[in-house]
C-alpha cells in the first residue's frame, strides 16, 4: 500500500513512504511551490498495483486521471474545515470580550499559617516592605553618627595634646585640668618652650676642699609659665675638648617646678669629679629632657 497527498496550493501530486510521513509529524513542503503545509485528512491511500500498472504503460489516458481525481474528491474535509474555522471564531470572540483587571495583591503564601497549642490556627499578616527613601535616611542618619563621634575623639585628643599649652595660656583652665588629672591619674605639668628659658649669667670656680662650685641665673623670657629644664655641664680642655660631660636634673637643681614670665633663679651646686681634672673652660646648656 502506498500513500499520495495532493499539494492544496498548486494541486501537485507526490507519493509518500509512511515513515517520512511519521517523521515529518504530517507536516510536507510542495518541491513545486515551496508551500508548507499540514497533511492530515490530505493523503489518501492507494495500491501499489496500481502505481505500477500506470508505470508500465505508455500512454496516459483521461480515463485513469478522472480515477485518481475522483478518489481525491472522495475524500470530505469540510468538518475539519468547519471545526477550524469555529474555533478562531470562538477564540476571537471571546478576545473581544476580555476585559483587563487590575492585579491583586500578593498573599504570603509562602508562610503556612502557624498553629497553637490548642490546634486553632494563627494567620500571620505579610510584613510591609521598607520604604527606600526610609532606608536611606538611616544609613544617613548613621553616617552623621559615626562623624560626629570622629569629630568629638578628634577633639578630645587635641585637648590632650595641648593641655600643657592650654593650662598656660589660662589659669582657670589650668584648675579644671588640674581636677581632671587628679580623677584620672594624670599630670598637667608646665609648659616647655626651647630657648624659652635663658641662662643669663654663670660662674664655675674650683673650692678649697676640692671640686667646682657652679653658680647660675636663668629667667624665664616668654609671657607664660614654663617649667624648669635640667641642665648640662661640659669640662673643656685648653684645647676646647670635653673632658667631662654630665646631665644634671631638676631634681638636683632645688629650682622650683615653673617659672613665671620674666621670673629669674639664681642656682649653685658643688661637683666633686671623680678624677683630677683641671678643665680650662665649660660650657653649659639648658634643655629639657
Amino acid at each position: 500500500m502506498t500513500w499520495i497527498v495532493r499539494c492544496p496550493e498548486c494541486g501537485t501530486i507526490y507519493k509518500l513512504v509512511p515513515d517520512q510521513l511519521k517523521i515529518a509529524k504530517a507536516w510536507l513542503r510542495c518541491g513545486q511551490c515551496q508551500h508548507a503545509f499540514d497533511s492530515t485528512g490530505l493523503v489518501v491511500a492507494w495500491p501499489e498495483t496500481a502505481l505500477i500498472d500506470r508505470e508500465t504503460a505508455a500512454p496516459v489516458d483521461n480515463a485513469e486521471r478522472l480515477v485518481i481525481d475522483e478518489l481525491l474528491k472522495q475524500e470530505d474535509r469540510s468538518e475539519t474545515v468547519v471545526q477550524t474555522v469555529t474555533a478562531v471564531s470562538a477564540f476571537e470572540e471571546a478576545l473581544a470580550t476580555f476585559k483587563p483587571q487590575p492585579l491583586s495583591p500578593l498573599r504570603n503564601e509562602a508562610t503556612p499559617a502557624a498553629s497553637n497549642e490548642n490546634g486553632h490556627h494563627q494567620s500571620y499578616a505579610a510584613q510591609p516592605e521598607k520604604n527606600p527613601g526610609q532606608t536611606r535616611g538611616q544609613h544617613s542618619w548613621r553616617i552623621k553618627l559615626g562623624v560626629l563621634v570622629l569629630l568629638l575623639a578628634l577633639a578630645l585628643q587635641w585637648l590632650w595634646i595641648e593641655r600643657r599649652t592650654l593650662a598656660a595660656a589660662d589659669p582657670s583652665i589650668a584648675r579644671i585640668w588640674q581636677m581632671v588629672c587628679r580623677t584620672w591619674g594624670c599630670n598637667v605639668s608646665s609648659l616647655q618652650v626651647r630657648d624659652g628659658m635663658v641662662i643669663e649669667n654663670s660662674s664655675l670656680t674650683p673650692r678649697e676642699e676640692g671640686g667646682f662650685l657652679l653658680r647660675w641665673s636663668w629667667r624665664n623670657a616668654t609671657s607664660k609659665p614654663l617649667q624648669t629644664p635640667a641642665l648640662e655641664l661640659t669640662l673643656l680642655s685648653a684645647q676646647d675638648k670635653a673632658l667631662l660631660r654630665r646631665v644634671i636634673p631638676v631634681a638636683e637643681l632645688g629650682a622650683p617646678a615653673s617659672l613665671a614670665p620674666g621670673q629669674t633663679w639664681d642656682g649653685q651646686l658643688q661637683l666633686m669629679p671623680e678624677d683630677d681634672l683641671a678643665p680650662s673652660g665649660y660650657r653649659l646648656l639648658s634643655f629639657y629632657p
